[in-house]
């Protein structure tokens, strides 16, 4: 078995997805709001690349959340954002999710054999399960803007370390092992380093303090 590594929704090729296990990783903040969405209640998360696709789906069974260059949509019923899904009712409606790069880099996936959700919320979980399944696993960094995006090298990092813990001859390409070098060295200050990411300092700027707080 082997973990391969994607930096942007740029590059993905389909040999990385084709027969492999693809993981998600969008830690500001598409993942870690999925997550929190499936923790909180709601049925189910469909998460779709544009506007106009999420509005087509909406109904009484639904709830809109999204964002574009993390500013809110209009008449959404929320931002991307875990912390704000933390305070909505419970309820077991279905989430619809759009958001600048996290759901792009989903439907770009749609090809692999199995694709999984993960962040520093879930990395425990996520990658136990991508490991249960006996395909290669692509790690697939959203990024932001087209660009590499650190935090979510940090969670690919994080990912990579528990699979070698539970896999001891786990193949990790090269990248993949600058990367979970890079999560050792940042462990001890993964909120700090979220907060001086472009997309943390962006996220700040708007006033989301929390979403950084808690997706670390």
């Amino acid at each position: 078995m082997q973990i391969d590594v994607v930096l942007t929704v740029d590059e993905l090729r389909q040999d990385q997805i084709i027969n492999h296990t693809v993981i998600i990783i969008d830690v500001l903040r598409a993942s870690s709001t999925i997550v929190t969405a499936l923790h909180k209640g709601f049925s189910m998360v469909y998460p779709v690349e544009t506007i106009g696709q999420a509005l087509s789906l909406f109904d009484s069974d639904t709830i809109l959340a999204g964002e574009r260059h993390c500013k809110n949509i209009h008449d959404f019923h929320y931002n991307n954002s875990p912390t704000q899904l933390l305070q909505s009712e419970p309820n077991q409606k279905k989430l619809i999710l759009t958001t600048t790069n996290g759901t792009r880099a989903i439907q770009k996936a749609h090809r692999g054999a199995g694709i999984l959700i993960g962040c520093f919320l879930n990395a425990t979980a996520c990658i136990q399960e991508a490991l249960s399944r006996p395909l290669d696993i692509t790690l697939f960094c959203a990024g932001s803007r087209h660009k590499y995006a650190h935090e979510d090298g940090l969670a690919a990092g994080l990912l990579i370390h528990h699979a070698k813990s539970l896999v001891p001859n786990m193949r990790i390409c090269d990248l993949g092992i600058t990367l979970e070098n890079s999560y050792q060295q940042c462990a001890h200050s993964l909120h700090e380093q979220l907060r001086n990411s472009t997309t943390g300092k962006r996220l700040l700027s708007l006033n989301y303090d929390e979403d950084v707080s808690f997706c670390s």
